[in-house]
């Protein structure tokens, strides 16, 4: 008898005639936690759209079979009816309701025909425990970070007690090892249970840590499907990429020039002046040719801190910052660029791509001054300078005058990577850089950051993945509830790294002392 809890057969989905997925077919059995990667555009997230509901029935051809029976879904709310949970890569939270509003909604309890909340507020805080979160239910969800935002959605989709396939589409973007790992226990005891898990990741060492199986998909196609994952690595990138993976070794200028950023004692807080500051006397410095990575884990203040050097913090903010010889911080993002700084934020939905727009005006958005003589925009520069940067970035479908929305998650990055290189910092605060790209992407993202490091421009890397901040940074700068907790040099070991972010101060050295 089939045990199958998911099959696939024979799915093709097109936009405008142009294929994304092309005769995929796929099987998952029950409590089975499948792999499934491809480069950016592989056809990942639409055929795992197309099984959740988002792609009704109708709009593409081909089977799905959940157990023996056909299904005809025609929204996302017939797929969860069926058992069938997706927690995609943007993050959809309403950042004016309350987190206990944002778990539950879909599902709100009523009395007597009235919303229930002292329901919902213990329905809330049994899921946020789940994880371990420690959050009063009822604030507004805008209060959380974007990683903490990613908790909440993750936790909540996992708290559905009657599903029967869970679909995590990028998961740990943005989450730290330890968080990761929590996920992975949480996945672990879903499983368990029966649940198929469809876990959609570039970070290829978290494979063989939660996944038993895997399957590649490249050019809309399923290309490889294993049956194990231990040490199949080459197999699967050889099958991402269709060809050997390059090796790199990062090159490291050994003498950065002069101080581009210059932090001292850096106080931020939220609106509340009696509130605990979620950044702390902080002091830091990034000079001319090095890339700087600053880690910690969620609650850290590594985003808080990069905002208010922007000039994109809301609340308040003391302490002195002096930007190339320059005293005084940016009161606005705008005045930042105009002195030669540039963020690339870690949640490009909410804060990075501008809806509605082109790609190529995407990329002109922050640096049209630049194209203008006169009051006039020089039309021709500005399209041999997009063009450029996008070719070298390989924006991938190469159609400029795509809307944004139409891109992948990773080809929205190269876009918003390729608008702050055509403001040409001085600075680039780069917050979470390589969330959800691929690991061919990844590779020419960190040369990019390397080239621009070698032309003299200052790095400040911000990221929770331990391997990146490990090899592609020159120095690190480990945050712990607000402060610094260690700075350390090139080639310090993860486990270091690790315990300063953790605030176990025995085996870090103190701040600035490497």
């Amino acid at each position: 008898m089939d045990s199958t809890q998911l099959r696939i057969d024979g799915l093709t989905k097109t936009f405008a005639g142009v294929p994304a997925v092309i005769e995929a077919s796929l099987s998952i059995q029950p409590g089975e936690v499948l792999a499934l990667l491809g480069e950016n555009g592989a056809g990942k997230s639409t055929l795992m759209k197309t099984v959740s509901g988002i792609y009704p029935f109708g709009s593409y051809t081909g089977r799905i079979f959940l157990g023996s029976r056909e299904l005809q879904l025609r929204s996302i709310r017939e797929a969860e009816a069926e058992g069938i949970v997706l927690v995609p890569q943007e993050l959809h939270v309403a950042p004016n309701l309350s987190i206990a509003e944002n778990i539950m909604m879909g599902v709100l309890p009523t009395r007597f025909g009235v919303l229930d909340r002292n329901e919902m507020t213990l329905r809330a805080e049994k899921c946020l425990s789940f994880f371990g979160l420690n959050f009063d239910s009822r604030q507004p969800a805008d209060v959380l970070s974007a990683s903490e935002q990613r908790l909440l959605s993750i936790s909540a989709a996992l708290s559905k007690g009657a599903a029967r396939v869970l679909i995590l589409d990028e998961p740990t973007a943005s989450l730290t090892d330890g968080e990761a790992e929590h996920l992975f226990e949480k996945v672990r005891q879903v499983s368990a249970t029966g649940v198929a898990t469809i876990f959609i990741t570039h970070r290829l060492d978290e494979i063989e840590r939660v996944c038993t199986s895997a399957a590649v998909m490249r050019n809309g196609r399923v290309v490889l499907r294993l049956g194990e994952v231990a040490g199949k690595r080459d197999e699967l990138v050889h099958a991402m990429i269709g060809r050997d993976p390059k090796q790199h070794e990062t090159k490291r200028k050994p003498t950065p020039g002069k101080t581009i950023l210059h932090v001292s004692g850096l106080v931020v807080r939220n609106h509340a002046r009696v509130a605990k500051p979620v950044v702390e006397n902080l002091s830091l410095e990034v000079r001319a040719g090095e890339i700087v990575g600053l880690f910690g884990l969620v609650g850290a203040g590594r985003t808080e801190f990069a905002k208010a050097i922007f000039g994109a913090w809301h609340g308040e903010v003391e302490g002195s910052v002096t930007i190339n010889g320059k005293a005084g911080r940016p009161e606005s993002p705008h005045e930042a660029i105009g002195r030669r700084v540039a963020m690339l934020t870690e949640d490009r939905k909410r804060s990075g791509i501008i809806e509605g727009q082109s790609a190529f005006h995407n990329i002109s958005a922050a640096s049209i001054s630049r194209v203008t003589r006169l009051s006039v925009i020089d039309r021709k520069k500005e399209r041999d300078r997009n063009v450029s940067l996008a070719r070298k970035l390989d924006v991938r479908p190469f159609r400029l005058d795509a809307a944004i929305e139409t891109f992948s998650g990773g080809n929205q990055q190269k876009i918003i990577l390729a608008r702050w290189m055509a403001t040409d910092p001085d600075l680039l605060i780069a917050d979470e850089p390589t969330y959800g790209v691929d690991v061919g992407a990844r590779f020419e993202i960190y040369q990019l950051l390397r080239e621009l490091a070698d032309v003299g421009k200052a790095i400040l890397l911000i990221s929770s993945d331990l391997e990146e901040i490990v090899n592609e940074t020159d120095r690190v700068v480990v945050m712990y509830k607000g402060r610094i907790a260690g700075e350390f040099p090139c080639g310090s070991s993860r486990h270091q790294l690790m315990a300063a972010a953790t605030g176990d101060l025995k085996q870090t050295p103190a701040p600035n002392a490497a």
